[in-house]
């Protein structure tokens, strides 16, 4: 029986995972504005610097088994994010300048070789050096998104960045699955199902997408979806194709952002997807950079230290090298192609969900694998911001 004085807090008190989350978001927002008003850094910056200190790295106050039970939440924002980065690709654009498509295939291409062959010299195992390799030709959505609206950036290279962006992360996903293919054999050693594996993944989250496309393009010839009212059928629509692509186990990175790119260029007069989507998804991206890293621990340095700086350096230098080799016949000049390769630099939340896709099918892979991508994360998540930020600033591209 409870005691007549059981009205009061049981002692000492135990601040419940709410306390924790919303003490991290506060932090952040905090940190985030510090960095801008102090330093003139992004905000996302110290959005990083918080979810450090708040994971296993730090105090540990959010744990790998939070981080794990948020994962629907992560998907949610990056599955946002990505469909506004895909409606924002037209391809009629990329039709007319061919050397656009060029540029695309020469820096996502060079990244995987350069990264493959540094990562193998450094003596990471063969399997590991392919997926980590297929992760590190993604540019990270998210942070280019939120750059481009906390700078307020236009002009020819932010319109090229978003563009590469979306086609490097299509890349990654789909050779990042064919890769993973392979250790599906090696696990399970069934040819039918190795065969069956990718080849299920990649056409059932495009029929997903397609549908998802023709669903949103009927709302945009029945309802106004610039008013806030409407959208949020929208919002629904996009939430309603994630919960599908988690109940048949799809790629909810896959689905959203071929979605978003059918929904630009399936119709010859294509509404335009509503310019970010308000304070509840900057809240979700905030939400999404805080977690991403809150599963790093100091011991992946020992185990992915050395490889994550090889991946870093070499993926910098493809990067660069892709885009320079095309700039001036796709119309940019030698600054411009410079600022728009060194923009290509953001690792995040993408790389961090296709590494946990792969522990989810395969839990017994080699830890390595997601030790270099949390360690390329942390560094690139804190000092690519401002990559970006100085080289758009560069080029006269942002408007703050």
């Amino acid at each position: 029986m409870k005691s007549a004085f059981s009205f009061f807090p049981a002692w000492p008190l135990t601040p419940d995972a709410i306390f924790w989350a919303g003490l991290a978001l506060l932090a952040a927002g905090l940190c985030g504005e510090l960095c801008y008003r102090a330093w003139h850094l992004p905000r996302i910056s110290g959005y990083a610097v918080i979810g450090l200190i708040a994971g296993a790295a730090g105090s540990g106050v959010i744990d790998a088994s939070a981080a794990s039970a948020a994962r629907p939440l992560l998907d949610v924002a990056l599955g946002l994010l990505l469909f506004e980065l895909g409606s924002r690709l037209d391809l009629r654009w990329m039709r007319r300048n061919y050397w656009l498509i060029l540029s695309s295939f020469a820096e996502s291409t060079l990244t995987f070789i350069f990264v493959l062959v540094v990562l193998l010299l450094l003596k990471v195992p063969t399997m590991v050096a392919m997926v980590l390799a297929s992760i590190a030709m993604a540019t990270s959505p998210a942070m280019v998104i939120q750059l481009k609206t906390e700078l307020r950036a236009e002009g020819q290279v932010t319109q090229r960045l978003m563009a590469l962006t979306a086609l490097n992360s299509m890349y990654a996903v789909v050779i990042e699955k064919l890769a993973s293919s392979w250790l599906h054999q090696e696990v399970y050693g069934n040819v039918f199902a190795t065969i069956l594996q990718p080849l299920y993944l990649l056409i059932a989250s495009l029929i997903l997408a397609y549908g998802l496309a023709r669903a949103c393009n009927f709302f945009y010839r029945r309802m106004n979806m610039q008013d806030e009212h409407s959208f949020v059928a929208l919002f629904g629509l996009v939430l309603l194709a994630i919960a599908v692509a988690h109940l048949f186990k799809l790629s909810t990175i896959l689905s959203l952002l071929a979605a978003g790119i059918i929904v630009k260029n399936l119709e010859a007069r294509p509404q335009l997807w509503p310019q970010h989507f308000g304070t509840a998804g900057w809240l979700l991206t905030v939400i999404l950079f805080v977690l991403t890293l809150t599963t790093f621990e100091w011991k992946d340095i020992a185990l992915g230290g050395v490889a994550a700086v090889g991946l870093i350096i070499a993926r910098l230098i493809a990067k660069l090298l892709g885009v320079l080799a095309f700039a001036k016949p796709s119309g940019l000049n030698w600054k411009q192609g410079v600022a728009l390769g060194l923009s290509l630099s953001p690792m995040s939340a993408l790389a961090y969900l296709l590494v946990d896709d792969t522990y989810t099918l395969y839990p017994n892979f080699d830890p390595m694998l997601r030790a270099v991508v949390m360690c390329s994360i942390v560094v690139l998540q804190i000092v690519s911001p401002w990559l970006v930020y100085r080289s758009l600033a560069l080029v006269g591209e942002r408007r703050e």
